[in-house]
């Protein structure tokens, strides 16, 4: 089979990541993998690097005139017989061009998030031309069905992490930078923004910075501009607060920490949840589904109320004052992850999505 992946994101995270997983499995299962994105794209260079063809095409809410044709004759020469979308804007060039295409391939648009579909074109797009709607997790199951989805459309597929490689890691992180073996790591690795809970964490910070000497602090992955002043003039001069910038290396990272923050206020799943379960840590997050499902508060980690910083800042003291209950909490989190969330997992649902098809 020809299967098409379109991207239109130029930054990494889990979506990006999850794009890269399905293509290697889909090789693996012995089909033949394009990707077209936008250029100047991370994925873009990813891609390449692992072998795959690549197509870098401007793709944008203004020249949609240019992109359906030019996908038009890619599904013509390609001999195209499924295209999986990722984000709006190649969802909508992607659903006109399968429809318009005399080659029908099949069309999947998968989700990988939470966030309301507001326009009548998109719920549309997602009722009526898409042959199946991929979704993260049961939690983005139900919205759809909730919006008049069928059921049978509807096909959960999952955000996976390559266990061995997480096992295999020996991080190096805190030699990086410089911190004490035997103090606590508490930190955040994400996508640094407001949605993502990152002045939630400044704003604990803050509050316990002082009361714990033997605590570092950790702001990782990519922010904007705004929030990085934000943290280095909250935190100036204070060495147990450190921000990272983009990272690639999460298993690195994240095998540095001892205790994982996710404030996120909305995720379709929550990927580097999972990279954090296979790093044995105790995670954090918010009492809000699906993390607080992956979480299972006082089992794999522990949930405080949605968006309240204060149960926040309590549940992380409780992991900072109880190393022998995070230990635990931490290895359950490793075990739960290693038998449901792995790359084997993910390739089984791909080859049941593409029987079904």
């Amino acid at each position: 089979m020809n299967i098409l992946h379109t991207e239109t994101l130029k930054k990494w995270g889990g979506e990006q990541n999850k794009v890269i997983n399905e293509m290697l499995l889909l090789r693996e299962l012995g089909h033949n993998v394009y990707l077209i994105c936008n250029p100047g794209s991370k994925i873009a260079k990813k891609a390449k690097e692992l072998g795959f063809e690549v197509t870098e095409l401007s793709m944008n809410k203004k020249n949609f005139f240019k992109t359906v044709p030019f996908f038009l004759k890619f599904i013509k020469e390609k001999n195209i017989d499924t295209v999986f979308t990722h984000g709006h804007t190649d969802t909508i060039i992607g659903a006109l061009a399968s429809k318009l295409s005399s080659k029908k391939p099949k069309f999947i648009r998968e989700r990988h998030n939470l966030f309301p579909v507001s326009s009548f074109l998109s719920r549309q797009l997602h009722k009526k031309l898409a042959d199946k709607v991929c979704v993260l997790s049961e939690a983005i199951k139900d919205y759809f069905l909730g919006m008049g989805v069928k059921e049978e459309k509807l096909f959960i597929l999952p955000s996976v992490i390559d266990i061995e490689k997480f096992d295999k890691t020996k991080s190096t992180f805190r030699d990086e930078f410089n911190i004490p073996s035997d103090v606590t790591v508490v930190g955040m690795f994400t996508s640094l923004y407001r949605k993502k809970g990152v002045y939630d964490f400044i704003e604990v910070v803050k509050n316990i910075i002082h009361k714990y000497e033997n605590v570092y602090f950790v702001f990782g992955g990519e922010c904007r501009r705004s929030v990085g002043e934000v943290i280095q003039e909250t935190f100036k001069n204070e060495k147990r607060v450190i921000l990272t910038g983009y990272r690639e290396d999460a298993a690195n990272v994240m095998k540095g920490f001892d205790i994982f923050v996710f404030p996120s206020h909305s995720e379709g799943l929550g990927t580097v949840l999972l990279e954090a379960m296979a790093s044995k840590l105790p995670s954090v997050v918010y009492s809000k589904k699906p993390m607080s499902d992956l979480v299972k508060d006082g089992e794999r980690g522990l949930c405080a109320a949605y968006k309240d910083v204060k149960d926040l800042q309590t549940k992380i003291e409780k992991l900072i004052n109880e190393p022998d209950f995070a230990e635990k909490l931490g290895k359950n989190a490793y075990k739960y992850v290693s038998d449901n969330y792995t790359m084997p997992v993910l390739k089984n649902r791909l080859k049941e999505l593409l029987e079904q098809l």
